[in-house]
């Protein structure tokens, strides 16, 4: 029986005679992948394979460097990271843009508004790491998702712009404290503090 790892050199292998068109309509023929808390994962294993070929086209498609693949993976991405396998997206993702990353901006703001979870999980999560102002209002509004995971990664990526634009420490305290004060989740208010004290110790 094959590994994951062996699954997707095995696609990836299949795939890299064809044209970048057919890569294109193999992700746009993915299903969306559950969320990690879903039954699914548990008791159908084509969801693993879906995971799987996802992660393989991913790969291929930063390896050619195929920007019209960034809104189709986002799209498809899991609210959640099951088995581990969602956490190399970004790297994926940079890759295709490489080494002009401000490009990638754009495409997470759209889909930091997604009716998708996960997409809006993962594009969240990259505005972060990409530390672009253009993703500040982007980061704001997910304060108020409706996600918990989306909300608290909004959390630590607003912190982590702050690293890159101290002048918007102000604003982006404000909106953390007023966040803060608004829910009423526990967890919510102790991810804007966590936040709020990265940004003020430095």
């Amino acid at each position: 029986m094959e590994s994951p790892a062996q699954v997707i050199e095995r696609v990836k292998d299949d795939f890299r005679s064809r044209s970048d068109a057919d890569l294109l309509r193999e992700l746009e023929a993915l299903p969306i992948l559950p969320a990690e808390d879903s039954d699914a994962w548990e008791a159908d294993s084509q969801w693993w394979q879906a995971a799987e070929r996802f992660t393989a086209l991913a790969d291929l498609a930063a390896e050619r460097r195929l920007r019209p693949a960034i809104p189709l993976l986002l799209g498809r991405s899991c609210y959640g990271d099951p088995g581990e396998m969602m956490r190399g997206l970004r790297h994926a993702l940079e890759a295709i843009v490489a080494p002009d990353y401000d490009a990638l901006t754009p495409f997470c703001v759209e889909a930091a508004a997604s009716p998708q979870p996960g997409a809006r999980l993962w594009a969240v999560d990259e505005l972060g790491v990409l530390r672009d102002r253009r993703g500040l209002p982007a980061l704001l509004a997910a304060l108020g998702d409706s996600a918990s995971e989306v909300r608290r990664t909004a959390c630590r990526s607003l912190s982590m712009l702050t690293r890159d634009h101290p002048d918007l420490q102000r604003e982006i305290v404000v909106g953390l404290t007023m966040f803060r004060d608004s829910t009423t989740d526990t967890r919510d208010q102790e991810d804007a503090d966590r936040a709020i004290q990265r940004i003020v110790a430095g």
